[in-house]
């Protein structure tokens, strides 16, 4: 049988007529039809806290989730990722999704980055150094690594295991090493089609479902 992956919705606004829309970026699911999963993407209007009962419905459901990139964070997500950490699903965070892992286990989000290296559209951006006793660095199989970058807030610190750094101190990557796979990352390797870290982050994943 399939796994089924649940992809957290976001809000956005479309181009035209400044129309809210709830949906996922095209790279995720992109990247995903690589796969010989089902993709699911998890509806969600952020402002209705009644909704949950009906959204755990599909997390229980899903293998797997992933928390994409993103502009805001709501309650719901901290709701949804504390849930998933109890129960242990295997999480992928990307980007505000790792900010919203962060954040839950006592971190804060900061909105400055002294430096430019981190919000730009280039294919490959910086570097990031992996600490060699985390899930990481079993996954990726190197101490350090090219990635891009596409992120204007930071999490400075958090409860979770902070495993990996941009060679200006910016946090990159945390984990629950006690879980499946609790991972979240600052970059988007759903951007990177023929990037082989990315690949070999996603098969994780996808072998922990």
């Amino acid at each position: 049988m399939k796994k089924t992956i649940g992809i957290i919705a976001r809000e956005y606004i479309a181009d035209y007529k400044e129309i809210e829309l709830y949906g996922c970026k095209r790279e995720v699911i992109k990247y995903l039809r690589k796969y010989d999963v089902n993709i699911i993407i998890i509806p969600i209007i952020f402002e209705n806290d009644n909704e949950w009962e009906s959204i755990k419905e599909i997390l229980d459901f899903c293998d797997g989730i992933i928390a994409p990139g993103g502009s805001k964070i709501y309650e719901i997500d901290y709701k949804i990722i504390k849930y998933l950490h109890e129960i242990d699903k295997p999480t992928l965070g990307i980007c505000l999704g790792m900010q919203t892992m962060g954040k839950l286990f006592n971190g804060k989000v900061r909105t400055e980055i002294e430096s430019g290296n981190h919000c730009r559209e280039e294919e490959y951006v910086h570097n990031i150094i992996i600490k060699k006793d985390s899930l990481l660095y079993k996954i990726i199989g190197e101490e350090k690594i090219k990635v891009n970058s596409r992120h204007m807030r930071q999490i400075p610190y958090t409860n979770l295991d902070c495993v990996a750094y941009s060679e200006d101190n910016i946090l990159e990557a945390i984990e629950d090493k006690n879980k499946k796979f609790f991972l979240g990352i600052q970059w988007h390797p759903e951007s990177l089609l023929n990037d082989i870290y990315s690949k070999r982050l996603f098969d994780s994943f996808i072998e922990k479902l």
